[in-house]
């Protein structure tokens, strides 16, 4: 998902990161409550941590968002998504050689 149509948008269009991040994130709204509604008809919800999971995404993305992320610096914030996509990728590559 925001791995591949983060950088896209930031290379493919005029948008900037805090612009391409903002839209790869609307467009994840309506995929993800169909996987919801998805994976909780076949019991794969676990609803005893669901609700404080989903709390504490809703309260960090909040306060992340408009308390850090807005103020970031473009640059920081291109070289924060890169070295977490770069820690990710050796980590997948790790796994993947077992």
């Amino acid at each position: 998902g925001g791995s591949i149509v983060v950088p896209s948008l930031v290379l493919f269009t005029d948008m900037t990161q805090h612009s391409a991040l903002g839209t790869s994130l609307c467009a994840m709204v309506l995929p993800a409550l169909v996987g919801t509604y998805t994976h909780a008809k076949r019991g794969n919800v676990a609803w005893r941590v669901a609700p404080m999971l989903a709390l504490g995404s809703f309260i960090g993305a909040f306060f992340g968002g408009r308390d850090v992320g807005m103020h970031m610096e473009e640059d920081v914030l291109r070289g924060g998504f890169a070295c977490l996509m770069l820690v990710l990728g050796v980590k997948s590559w790790r796994k993947g050689g077992r």
